[in-house]
């Protein structure tokens, strides 16, 4: 499928080899774009004079616009109190005014699409709230503006981009956290409490063998501290303990095969076929070994209950001695834990290991998290925006090595003073950071344009300049285990049918099943009681029609494979 824009005309999608390339050719002594003079520290920010026209940065409208993050967690701060922003608006006269969730975003988004008074622009899953904004007519397609940006479908992908498109055949969504490469992502990991692990001797840890024996010696030895934990239960659907294990449990896994929630698999693909995951020996074994680890008493009691700020609470300060979750773990609430005891305790902290997984599975074809090319999440332009076009130029900086390089390592003269080949070099500040409160600067907010492509490869780049002690606890352990266990999902994207439909009635009533089903294989009394609940879970599957959702799911499945392929 070519990619559209306008009514007939079509634009040739050029593959970025590297974006990082992309970056140097924006630094060198002739270039007329900002780049050039990053290399003075705090006297290198006046440049907007110099802009050149045609470039990214000459594209640059003064603008301000409202923005809403439709998740509950999120709250952000004021536009002007980080420093990324206040250099973006001295230098380019943009501007952004968050609009909280105060904890209830979809009440909040609901008020707002009812009231008609939305956000200009809204940072939200894919699929049905942009779906639901499409066909009431308060998204503008952004199609008229690929053809004067060329340069946003070169760093985004013609693939992506089509990939996002609604059934109209417009687009109305852009991503962040795009891939436009090989490259993988992903922030789920295995941490292990050091200073506690070292005291036990640095026991092995690779299966679940390990992980039982080493669990049960800190429950022995360190009655105060959690032997196991995992990130806490979404949607009452989502058990990240469970999930965790599945991948372990067999070659070629991901917990989104088995979870049917938003965006997920809920089916296991083997050949051409997506199958059901009670029929998937690996479901069966991670079941087992579930119910095993409860019974031991080495996972919480109040696993189903337990909130997110309680396990947080309990790894800020060092009570878990294994963790495991796909929350941003290495990236954010790993990060933070580590940190903070670090700086109580050099010797403290958590570290990251390969996943375990279950005794004769290949360890490096393990993977407890997966990744999009289309990203994470997208931004939509609502019709409340007055120019929506000076937006989308924003954007598509935002989305530019410079833009990339502003809104998540800081803007020039704080952490570093000069880029040379693309990559911003440490400089003292950076070398002797706080770590803690460099966290609390929270360099990557507003970065809802994350270009996963430059910016992993450019910030592995920077950390290996460092000694090991001055690299980023996050950088390395993405570069050396996070990334290498995740696997990539695109072909599996939009495999979520209209909740009216047949299949997603039908779905909704297999994601209640899975949801009474999950509890009971943790609580049951031992091996024959989970073998007989998955039995009869996959005869009550069947009835429920569980083969025409997966029909469904497998025909966009291969759909998804023949617009990657070009086809």
């Amino acid at each position: 499928m070519k990619l559209k824009i306008g009514r007939k005309r079509q634009l040739a999608g050029i593959l970025v080899v590297c974006l990082l390339h992309a970056a140097c050719s924006r630094v060198g002594p002739s270039s007329s774009s900002p780049d050039s003079s990053m290399t003075g520290g705090e006297s290198a920010v006046s440049f907007p004079p110099t802009l050149a026209a045609g470039s990214v940065q000459g594209k640059l409208q003064p603008v301000t616009f409202s923005l809403f993050v439709n998740y509950d967690w999120y709250s952000a701060p004021m536009w002007s109190e980080r420093p990324q922003a206040k250099w973006i608006s001295d230098n380019f006269k943009v501007s952004v005014v968050p609009i909280q969730s105060n904890g209830a975003a979809s009440q909040k988004l609901n008020t707002m699409i009812v009231s008609g008074e939305l956000p200009e622009v809204i940072v939200t899953d894919r699929g049905k709230d942009v779906e639901r904004l499409q066909k009431m007519g308060k998204l503008v397609a952004l199609d008229p503006y690929l053809e004067k940006y060329p340069e946003f479908v070169r760093t985004v992908g013609e693939k992506n981009l089509n990939m996002l498109r609604s059934e109209d055949g417009k687009l109305y969504q852009i991503p962040n956290w795009f891939i436009n490469g090989n490259n993988g992502t992903g922030n789920a990991a295995f941490l292990v409490q050091k200073k506690v692990y070292q005291e036990l001797g640095s026991p092995k840890l690779e299966t679940w063998d390990d992980l039982e024996a080493y669990a049960k010696l800190v429950k022995s030895n360190y009655p105060d501290m959690q032997p196991l934990e995992f990130g806490e239960i979404r949607d009452a659907a989502e058990v990240q303990m469970f999930g965790f294990l599945y991948s372990g449990a067999a070659e070629g896994r991901t917990p989104a095969f088995i979870s049917p929630g938003a965006g997920q698999v809920f089916g296991v693909p083997i050949g051409d076929r997506l199958t059901s995951i009670y029929q998937d020996p690996a479901f069966r074994d991670a079941a087992l070994e579930a119910n095993r680890l409860y019974r031991a008493g080495v996972a919480p009691e109040d696993l189903f209950t337990e909130t997110r700020d309680q396990i947080l609470e309990k790894l800020m300060s060092g009570k878990i001695a294994v963790f495991g979750a796909y929350d941003a773990v290495v990236e954010r609430i790993g990060r933070e834990a580590n940190n903070l005891l670090q700086s109580k305790d050099a010797d403290n902290g958590y570290q990251v290991i390969p996943p375990l997984h279950k005794a004769g599975v290949d360890g490096s074809k393990i993977y407890p998290s997966g990744y999009y090319t289309t990203g994470w999440n997208v931004n939509v332009i609502t019709t409340s925006a007055k120019n929506p076009e000076a937006i989308f130029a924003y954007m598509n900086w935002a989305s530019s090595p410079e833009g990339q390089r502003i809104l998540f390592f800081g803007p020039p003269g704080l952490f570093y003073d000069k880029v040379e080949n693309g990559v911003p070099i440490p400089n003292e500040a950076y070398l002797n950071r706080d770590s803690k409160k460099y966290d609390e600067l929270r360099l990557g907010e507003f970065n809802w344009n994350g270009n996963t492509t430059y910016i992993d490869s450019v910030k592995t780049a920077r950390e290996k300049l460092l000694p090991r002690k001055a690299q980023d606890w996050t950088t390395m352990a993405q570069a050396e285990v996070s990334f290498k266990t995740s696997m990539n999902l695109t072909a599996f994207s939009n495999l979520d049918p209209a909740p009216g439909s047949e299949e997603g009635i039908i779905l909704q009533h297999l994601k209640e099943q899975f949801k009474r089903l999950v509890p009971k294989l943790f609580f049951a009394s031992g091996e024959n009681e989970v073998l007989s609940l998955i039995q009869q879970a996959d005869q009550e599957a069947a009835r429920l029609g569980y083969d025409k959702v997966l029909k469904w799911k497998e025909a966009k499945w291969h759909d998804n494979e023949r617009k990657l392929s070009g086809r």
